[in-house]
């Protein structure tokens, strides 16, 4: 990893609600180990890519995601506010190919950018709640 993501880590790190201490025995390492391993001087210990999931969760923070995300020319994009609006999930499927006909029609006719880009947004967000539906679904909730 490059140093300046060991950096937005860190922060993230020392940002976060639980302390750094508290941090290192949740995940079961030595308060200085995790210093060490945050530290991108320090090329002795680096931290390994298996704690990055955990430490995200734990600091509730996704600014290395989209650290990463904005290097690769990307951005992250929330679902926790997504919520179905049909009762079942084949419901929902169903009012996504419409929206999606609708915006290729728009492009085919030669509409105006704004009318496109409203309807590429409605069809973004109708996909967005079908994959929370269908991940919904195989997790049980």
């Amino acid at each position: 990893m490059s140093k300046e993501i060991y950096e937005v880590i860190k922060e993230m790190v020392e940002a976060g609600p639980t302390p750094v201490k508290v941090l290192a025995a949740e995940l079961g390492k030595p308060y200085s180990t995790l210093m060490r391993e945050l530290n991108p001087d320090d090329p002795g210990a680096k931290l390994g890519v298996e704690l990055l999931l955990p430490l995200m969760q734990a600091c509730n923070s996704v600014m290395p995601l989209r650290y990463l995300a904005s290097r690769m020319g990307q951005r992250v994009v929330s679902l926790r506010e997504v919520t179905p609006e049909k009762p079942s999930m084949l419901e929902g499927m169903l009012t996504t190919y419409p929206a999606l006909a609708e915006f290729h029609q728009a492009i085919m006719e030669g509409q105006p950018m704004e009318k496109v880009a409203e309807l590429r947004e409605h069809v973004i967000h109708q996909v967005q709640v079908d994959f929370v539906a269908y991940s919904r679904k195989i997790s049980g909730d």
